[in-house]
């Protein structure tokens, strides 16, 4: 049995875990993250060029977040929360309010208000996925009611009536928003699906090692 660290909860990091089970590899599969939950707070890009971004298999009721055909974009959040969900049901024993405050020799000490509170978490193969390189490139966003979406910035439809939209800080818009948010990242209209292959190629190359190391797992 392999035991797997994943440290993290970004949305990279929570379908890395999901592509390790994936993978038929006999494993302890464990996740670690300082937030009191996943998903659910804080809102980065949702732009969608298909639904699903990832095996449907990876997530769990959505209600009325879940994109329809006419949809271009998801509630980040919101996804993010159904793919933890499903992988905590998955099996993957998910650390909340945890913080990993040193890795070496095979163990991961964590210091928190999760079940263990504190002590060591043994790995054979870990993935520190908590600072990923988002770019450099500061965006602003808003979410309207989708008949008052302006027309600037990089956009995308979401299945309850409104409209997300991205531009760079410099055009400084006025609009009708709902909420307001900043990113900082390459581009939005790419940045989910960059984030889940991310995690899954990320996921994959773990897998790899494993195999290569044991090749009877």
């Amino acid at each position: 049995m392999t035991d797997i660290v994943i440290l993290g909860d970004s949305i990279s990091a929570i379908c890395a875990a999901h592509t390790i089970i994936d993978s038929d590899t006999k494993y302890n599969l464990h996740l670690v993250s300082e937030k009191a939950e996943l998903g659910l707070s804080g809102e980065a890009p949702g732009i969608l060029t298909s639904w699903p971004p990832c095996p449907s298999h990876w997530l769990s009721e959505m209600g009325s977040q879940k994109p329809n055909e006419e949809s271009s974009a998801v509630r980040r959040s919101w996804l993010e929360k159904s793919l933890a969900t499903q992988l905590s049901k998955r099996g993957c024993r998910i650390h909340l309010r945890t913080r990993a405050v040193s890795y070496k020799d095979n163990r991961v000490t964590i210091v928190g208000a999760g079940p263990l509170s504190s002590g060591n978490i043994h790995y054979d193969e870990l993935l520190d996925l908590r600072d990923p390189d988002l770019g450099e490139i500061e965006w602003s966003g808003g979410v309207c009611l989708t008949e008052y979406a302006p027309e600037f910035g990089k956009q995308g439809n979401r299945s309850d009536g409104t409209t997300e939209v991205w531009w760079k800080n410099k055009e400084n818009p006025t609009g009708f928003w709902i909420q307001q948010m900043n990113w900082v990242g390459d581009d939005p209209s790419t940045s989910l699906i960059d984030d889940v292959r991310e995690g899954a190629k990320l996921a994959d190359l773990t897998v790899d090692t494993i195999i290569q190391t044991n090749p009877s797992q």
